[in-house]
Protein backbone atom coordinates (compact mmCIF):
# COMPACT_ATOMS: atom_id res chain seq x y z
CA UNK A 1 0.00 0.00 0.00
CA UNK A 2 1.68 3.52 -0.85
CA UNK A 3 2.26 5.76 1.91
CA UNK A 4 -1.14 8.27 0.47
CA UNK A 5 -3.35 5.87 1.07
CA UNK A 6 -1.95 4.64 4.39
CA UNK A 7 -1.51 8.00 5.93
CA UNK A 8 -5.30 7.89 5.95
CA UNK A 9 -5.51 5.46 8.43
CA UNK A 10 -2.45 7.14 10.79
CA UNK A 11 -4.13 10.65 11.10
CA UNK A 12 -7.40 12.30 11.41
CA UNK A 13 -6.78 14.75 8.84
CA UNK A 14 -8.71 18.70 8.96
CA UNK A 15 -8.75 19.79 5.11
CA UNK A 16 -6.12 22.03 5.02
CA UNK A 17 -5.13 24.15 2.15
CA UNK A 18 -1.04 23.81 0.88
CA UNK A 19 0.47 25.58 -1.29
CA UNK A 20 4.57 25.01 -2.42
CA UNK A 21 6.38 27.31 -4.25
CA UNK A 22 9.77 25.80 -5.78
CA UNK A 23 11.42 27.38 -8.87
CA UNK A 24 11.43 24.91 -11.97
CA UNK A 25 9.57 21.56 -12.37
CA UNK A 26 12.24 18.49 -12.10
CA UNK A 27 11.62 15.18 -13.37
CA UNK A 28 12.46 13.36 -10.07
CA UNK A 29 9.78 15.34 -8.08
CA UNK A 30 6.85 14.82 -10.05
CA UNK A 31 5.47 11.51 -8.16
CA UNK A 32 6.48 13.22 -4.79
CA UNK A 33 3.91 15.83 -5.73
CA UNK A 34 1.15 13.43 -6.75
CA UNK A 35 1.09 11.56 -3.74
CA UNK A 36 1.54 14.51 -1.62
CA UNK A 37 -1.72 15.82 -3.25
CA UNK A 38 -3.61 12.70 -3.06
CA UNK A 39 -2.81 12.65 0.65
CA UNK A 40 -4.21 16.54 0.69
CA UNK A 41 -7.50 15.28 -0.86
CA UNK A 42 -6.53 17.71 -3.61
CA UNK A 43 -5.58 20.61 -1.36
CA UNK A 44 -2.40 21.21 -2.57
CA UNK A 45 -1.20 23.30 -5.27
CA UNK A 46 2.73 24.00 -6.41
CA UNK A 47 3.62 27.33 -7.76
CA UNK A 48 6.40 27.14 -10.30
CA UNK A 49 8.86 30.35 -10.93
CA UNK A 50 9.30 29.30 -14.12
CA UNK A 51 8.48 26.65 -16.55
CA UNK A 52 12.36 26.60 -17.57
CA UNK A 53 15.26 27.83 -16.69
CA UNK A 54 17.60 28.30 -19.78
CA UNK A 55 20.46 25.83 -18.31
CA UNK A 56 17.75 22.85 -18.04
CA UNK A 57 17.01 20.62 -20.91
CA UNK A 58 14.54 18.46 -18.98
CA UNK A 59 11.47 17.45 -20.53
CA UNK A 60 9.15 16.71 -17.72
CA UNK A 61 6.09 14.45 -18.10
CA UNK A 62 3.77 16.27 -15.37
CA UNK A 63 1.99 14.69 -12.45
CA UNK A 64 -1.66 14.93 -11.54
CA UNK A 65 -2.01 17.77 -9.20
CA UNK A 66 -2.58 21.16 -9.05
CA UNK A 67 0.29 23.42 -10.68
CA UNK A 68 0.74 27.16 -11.29
CA UNK A 69 4.00 28.52 -13.62
CA UNK A 70 4.66 32.31 -12.86
CA UNK A 71 6.65 32.70 -16.17
CA UNK A 72 7.75 30.34 -19.53
CA UNK A 73 11.33 30.34 -18.69
CA UNK A 74 14.26 32.40 -17.01
CA UNK A 75 17.66 33.19 -17.82
CA UNK A 76 19.04 32.17 -14.26
CA UNK A 77 18.18 30.62 -11.17
CA UNK A 78 17.48 34.11 -9.65
CA UNK A 79 13.40 34.12 -10.01
CA UNK A 80 11.98 37.20 -9.37
CA UNK A 81 8.10 36.64 -9.60
CA UNK A 82 6.33 40.00 -7.30
CA UNK A 83 2.74 38.60 -8.88
CA UNK A 84 3.01 35.28 -6.94
CA UNK A 85 1.29 37.95 -4.25
CA UNK A 86 -2.05 37.49 -6.73
CA UNK A 87 -1.93 34.28 -6.78
CA UNK A 88 -1.49 33.15 -3.33
CA UNK A 89 -4.44 35.67 -2.58
CA UNK A 90 -6.30 33.80 -4.70
CA UNK A 91 -5.17 30.32 -3.15
CA UNK A 92 -5.09 31.54 0.16
CA UNK A 93 -3.44 28.45 1.62
CA UNK A 94 -2.92 27.59 5.25
CA UNK A 95 0.13 26.55 5.19
CA UNK A 96 2.97 27.27 2.72
CA UNK A 97 6.18 25.49 1.93
CA UNK A 98 8.89 27.67 0.26
CA UNK A 99 11.55 25.48 -1.46
CA UNK A 100 14.46 28.36 -1.54
CA UNK A 101 15.38 32.21 -0.71
CA UNK A 102 15.17 33.57 -4.15
CA UNK A 103 12.95 36.81 -4.27
CA UNK A 104 10.30 34.95 -5.45
CA UNK A 105 10.48 32.90 -1.77
CA UNK A 106 10.54 35.89 0.14
CA UNK A 107 7.58 37.51 -1.34
CA UNK A 108 5.97 34.72 -0.54
CA UNK A 109 7.11 34.26 3.12
CA UNK A 110 5.85 37.97 4.00
CA UNK A 111 2.59 37.08 2.57
CA UNK A 112 2.61 34.22 5.48
CA UNK A 113 3.76 36.23 7.81
CA UNK A 114 0.72 39.19 7.04
CA UNK A 115 -1.34 36.87 6.92
CA UNK A 116 -0.68 34.56 9.79
CA UNK A 117 -0.33 31.41 7.98
CA UNK A 118 2.05 28.68 8.73
CA UNK A 119 5.47 28.51 6.97
CA UNK A 120 7.36 25.62 6.42
CA UNK A 121 11.36 25.94 4.89
CA UNK A 122 12.19 23.05 2.10
CA UNK A 123 16.14 23.22 1.43
CA UNK A 124 18.24 20.74 -0.45
CA UNK A 125 20.97 23.04 1.02
CA UNK A 126 23.89 21.85 3.06
CA UNK A 127 26.87 23.45 4.74
CA UNK A 128 28.77 22.39 2.06
CA UNK A 129 27.15 23.80 -0.69
CA UNK A 130 25.72 27.14 0.92
CA UNK A 131 29.43 27.70 2.44
CA UNK A 132 30.01 30.09 0.01
CA UNK A 133 27.06 32.27 0.46
CA UNK A 134 27.91 36.24 1.83
CA UNK A 135 26.70 37.33 5.64
CA UNK A 136 23.71 39.23 3.81
CA UNK A 137 22.10 35.55 2.39
CA UNK A 138 22.83 34.04 5.77
CA UNK A 139 20.86 36.76 7.89
CA UNK A 140 18.16 36.59 5.36
CA UNK A 141 17.61 32.59 6.30
CA UNK A 142 18.00 33.59 10.01
CA UNK A 143 15.28 35.82 9.82
CA UNK A 144 12.93 33.76 8.01
CA UNK A 145 13.96 30.60 9.96
CA UNK A 146 12.34 33.00 13.21
CA UNK A 147 9.06 32.47 11.76
CA UNK A 148 9.38 28.98 10.02
CA UNK A 149 7.31 25.89 12.12
CA UNK A 150 9.07 23.04 10.38
CA UNK A 151 12.23 22.11 8.62
CA UNK A 152 12.31 20.00 5.18
CA UNK A 153 15.43 18.30 3.27
CA UNK A 154 16.20 15.64 1.42
CA UNK A 155 19.09 14.32 3.92
CA UNK A 156 20.68 14.56 7.36
CA UNK A 157 23.56 17.15 5.56
CA UNK A 158 20.21 19.30 5.32
CA UNK A 159 19.44 18.53 8.98
CA UNK A 160 23.26 19.73 9.99
CA UNK A 161 22.92 22.75 7.45
CA UNK A 162 19.23 23.86 9.94
CA UNK A 163 21.08 22.78 12.90
CA UNK A 164 24.12 25.40 12.32
CA UNK A 165 21.21 28.12 12.40
CA UNK A 166 19.81 26.66 15.69
CA UNK A 167 17.12 24.91 14.67
CA UNK A 168 16.17 22.02 16.98
CA UNK A 169 16.28 18.71 15.36
CA UNK A 170 12.77 17.41 16.23
CA UNK A 171 11.13 20.34 13.34
CA UNK A 172 13.89 18.30 10.87
CA UNK A 173 11.39 16.28 8.20
CA UNK A 174 13.24 14.31 5.53
CA UNK A 175 12.07 14.15 2.09
CA UNK A 176 14.09 11.34 0.39
CA UNK A 177 15.39 12.61 -2.92
CA UNK A 178 14.37 9.46 -5.13
CA UNK A 179 13.76 8.26 -8.92
CA UNK A 180 11.93 5.31 -9.91
CA UNK A 181 13.91 2.72 -8.62
CA UNK A 182 12.38 -0.09 -10.50
CA UNK A 183 12.70 1.43 -14.00
CA UNK A 184 16.53 0.97 -13.71
CA UNK A 185 16.97 -2.31 -11.41
CA UNK A 186 15.95 -4.52 -14.84
CA UNK A 187 19.15 -3.23 -16.07
CA UNK A 188 21.65 -4.74 -13.29
CA UNK A 189 21.99 -8.12 -14.27
CA UNK A 190 23.03 -6.50 -18.45
CA UNK A 191 26.55 -7.49 -19.37
CA UNK A 192 28.65 -4.19 -18.99
CA UNK A 193 29.95 -2.30 -22.23
CA UNK A 194 31.55 0.02 -20.26
CA UNK A 195 33.70 0.30 -16.91
CA UNK A 196 33.46 4.43 -15.88
CA UNK A 197 30.46 6.27 -16.45
CA UNK A 198 29.60 10.24 -15.92
CA UNK A 199 26.42 11.66 -15.87
CA UNK A 200 25.72 15.55 -15.53
CA UNK A 201 26.16 19.00 -16.98
CA UNK A 202 29.34 19.56 -18.52
CA UNK A 203 30.71 22.92 -16.57
CA UNK A 204 33.70 22.87 -13.72
CA UNK A 205 31.47 22.50 -10.85
CA UNK A 206 30.78 19.06 -12.17
CA UNK A 207 33.97 17.92 -12.62
CA UNK A 208 33.43 16.22 -16.38
CA UNK A 209 37.62 16.70 -16.52
CA UNK A 210 38.90 15.11 -13.65
CA UNK A 211 36.54 11.88 -14.90
CA UNK A 212 38.40 12.17 -18.21
CA UNK A 213 41.82 12.21 -16.29
CA UNK A 214 40.75 9.36 -14.20
CA UNK A 215 39.64 7.38 -17.56
CA UNK A 216 43.36 8.05 -18.99
CA UNK A 217 45.38 6.88 -15.31
CA UNK A 218 42.91 3.83 -15.02
CA UNK A 219 43.51 2.91 -18.64
CA UNK A 220 47.24 2.94 -18.12
CA UNK A 221 47.47 1.15 -14.98
CA UNK A 222 44.19 -1.18 -16.24
CA UNK A 223 45.56 -1.83 -19.74
CA UNK A 224 42.04 -0.85 -20.76
CA UNK A 225 39.27 1.97 -20.09
CA UNK A 226 36.23 1.94 -21.45
CA UNK A 227 33.46 5.10 -20.88
CA UNK A 228 29.88 6.11 -21.29
CA UNK A 229 29.14 10.23 -20.77
CA UNK A 230 25.90 11.42 -20.91
CA UNK A 231 25.10 14.97 -20.55
CA UNK A 232 25.68 18.75 -22.20
CA UNK A 233 27.26 22.38 -21.52
CA UNK A 234 30.06 24.63 -21.96
CA UNK A 235 33.32 22.05 -21.38
CA UNK A 236 31.83 19.43 -23.90
CA UNK A 237 34.63 20.30 -27.11
CA UNK A 238 37.12 20.16 -23.97
CA UNK A 239 35.84 16.72 -22.92
CA UNK A 240 35.29 15.20 -26.29
CA UNK A 241 39.37 16.62 -27.56
CA UNK A 242 40.94 14.67 -24.65
CA UNK A 243 39.24 11.62 -24.37
CA UNK A 244 40.54 11.42 -28.55
CA UNK A 245 43.88 12.57 -27.44
CA UNK A 246 43.90 9.92 -24.79
CA UNK A 247 42.55 7.39 -27.09
CA UNK A 248 39.92 6.33 -24.84
CA UNK A 249 36.92 4.31 -26.22
CA UNK A 250 34.19 6.77 -25.51
CA UNK A 251 30.09 6.76 -26.10
CA UNK A 252 28.71 10.18 -26.16
CA UNK A 253 25.19 10.53 -27.00
CA UNK A 254 24.55 13.84 -25.45
CA UNK A 255 21.32 14.58 -22.98
CA UNK A 256 19.52 11.84 -22.70
CA UNK A 257 15.52 11.79 -21.55
CA UNK A 258 14.48 10.25 -18.21
CA UNK A 259 12.67 7.79 -19.86
CA UNK A 260 15.55 6.63 -21.86
CA UNK A 261 18.40 6.87 -18.87
CA UNK A 262 17.84 3.25 -17.39
CA UNK A 263 19.06 1.12 -20.83
CA UNK A 264 22.00 3.45 -20.84
CA UNK A 265 22.61 2.83 -17.16
CA UNK A 266 22.47 -0.66 -17.47
CA UNK A 267 25.54 -0.46 -19.76
CA UNK A 268 28.15 0.78 -17.12
CA UNK A 269 30.29 -1.14 -14.54
CA UNK A 270 31.07 1.67 -12.21
CA UNK A 271 29.62 5.37 -11.75
CA UNK A 272 31.68 8.22 -10.82
CA UNK A 273 30.38 11.20 -9.12
CA UNK A 274 33.65 13.69 -8.51
CA UNK A 275 32.21 17.69 -7.57
CA UNK A 276 33.38 20.63 -6.34
CA UNK A 277 30.18 21.32 -4.42
CA UNK A 278 26.55 19.06 -4.95
CA UNK A 279 23.81 19.29 -2.20
CA UNK A 280 22.36 15.89 -3.28
CA UNK A 281 22.93 14.08 -6.70
CA UNK A 282 20.70 12.19 -8.11
CA UNK A 283 22.19 10.83 -10.70
CA UNK A 284 23.77 8.76 -7.75
CA UNK A 285 20.31 7.40 -7.52
CA UNK A 286 19.60 6.32 -10.68
CA UNK A 287 23.26 4.51 -10.93
CA UNK A 288 22.75 2.72 -8.06
CA UNK A 289 18.77 1.82 -8.76
CA UNK A 290 21.31 -0.33 -11.92
CA UNK A 291 23.35 -1.91 -9.34
CA UNK A 292 26.03 0.23 -9.74
CA UNK A 293 28.30 1.15 -6.97
CA UNK A 294 29.72 5.01 -6.71
CA UNK A 295 32.29 6.56 -6.25
CA UNK A 296 32.27 10.28 -4.81
CA UNK A 297 33.39 12.82 -2.72
CA UNK A 298 32.49 14.25 1.08
CA UNK A 299 31.45 17.47 -0.99
CA UNK A 300 28.29 15.82 -2.31
CA UNK A 301 25.32 15.41 -0.24
CA UNK A 302 24.77 11.79 -1.47
CA UNK A 303 28.37 11.02 0.84
CA UNK A 304 28.11 8.87 3.81
CA UNK A 305 24.09 9.13 3.15
CA UNK A 306 23.30 7.17 0.13
CA UNK A 307 27.18 6.66 -0.80
CA UNK A 308 28.21 4.17 2.54
CA UNK A 309 31.66 3.66 2.16
CA UNK A 310 32.94 -0.06 1.40
CA UNK A 311 29.05 -0.71 1.75
CA UNK A 312 28.07 0.49 -1.77
CA UNK A 313 30.57 2.50 -3.06
CA UNK A 314 33.60 4.81 -1.53
CA UNK A 315 33.57 8.13 -0.24
CA UNK A 316 37.15 9.19 -1.38
CA UNK A 317 39.05 12.45 -1.14
CA UNK A 318 39.58 14.26 -4.73
CA UNK A 319 42.74 12.88 -5.49
CA UNK A 320 43.42 10.86 -8.79
CA UNK A 321 45.97 8.30 -8.00
CA UNK A 322 43.63 7.59 -4.91
CA UNK A 323 40.37 6.84 -6.75
CA UNK A 324 42.61 5.48 -9.70
CA UNK A 325 43.89 2.44 -7.08
CA UNK A 326 40.25 2.17 -5.59
CA UNK A 327 38.94 1.60 -9.17
CA UNK A 328 41.30 -1.09 -9.92
CA UNK A 329 41.26 -2.61 -7.26
CA UNK A 330 37.65 -3.33 -7.67
CA UNK A 331 37.80 -4.35 -10.95
CA UNK A 332 40.21 -6.95 -9.98
CA UNK A 333 37.71 -8.09 -7.29
CA UNK A 334 34.57 -9.48 -8.60
CA UNK A 335 33.62 -10.81 -5.32
CA UNK A 336 34.30 -7.07 -4.22
CA UNK A 337 31.96 -5.46 -6.98
CA UNK A 338 29.46 -8.02 -6.43
CA UNK A 339 28.80 -7.03 -3.45
CA UNK A 340 29.23 -3.18 -3.62
CA UNK A 341 26.26 -4.12 -6.36
CA UNK A 342 23.86 -5.81 -4.65
CA UNK A 343 24.19 -3.57 -1.29
CA UNK A 344 23.68 -0.96 -3.99
CA UNK A 345 20.07 -1.44 -5.04
CA UNK A 346 19.15 -2.55 -1.90
CA UNK A 347 20.31 0.91 -0.12
CA UNK A 348 18.60 2.89 -2.71
CA UNK A 349 15.26 1.09 -2.07
CA UNK A 350 14.47 3.77 0.64
CA UNK A 351 14.87 6.65 -1.29
CA UNK A 352 11.53 6.25 -2.57
CA UNK A 353 8.41 8.49 -3.78
CA UNK A 354 6.57 7.24 -0.99
CA UNK A 355 9.10 8.57 1.46
CA UNK A 356 9.45 11.79 -0.18
CA UNK A 357 5.95 12.58 0.07
CA UNK A 358 5.99 11.30 3.48
CA UNK A 359 8.29 13.81 4.86
CA UNK A 360 6.12 16.84 3.29
CA UNK A 361 2.84 15.19 4.99
CA UNK A 362 4.79 14.53 8.20
CA UNK A 363 5.98 18.56 8.11
CA UNK A 364 2.14 19.70 7.05
CA UNK A 365 0.85 17.68 9.89
CA UNK A 366 3.51 18.86 12.60
CA UNK A 367 2.46 22.29 12.27
CA UNK A 368 -1.45 21.86 12.16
Amino acid sequence: MCFAKRVNKLYNFVMTKVTLLTNIPAPYREKMHELVSEYLGGAYTVVYCAEKESDRKWKVKYGNYDKLVLSKISSNAVHNNPEVIKYLNKLNPDVVVIMGFYPTMLYAYLWSLFRAKKLIVFTDGTLQSESHLSLIHKIVRRIVFLKTSAFVGPSEASAALYESYGINKNKFYRTYLSVNNKLFINGSSIDKKFDLMFSGQFIDRKMPLFFVEIARLVKKQFGKCDVLILGNGILEKDILTLLDKYNIDYSFPGFINQEELPKYYAQSKLFLFPTVNDPWGVVVNEAMASGMPVITCSNAGVANDLVINDLNGYVLPLSEMVWVDKIVEIFNDDTTYKRLSVNAISHVQKYSFDNAAKGIVDAVNSVL
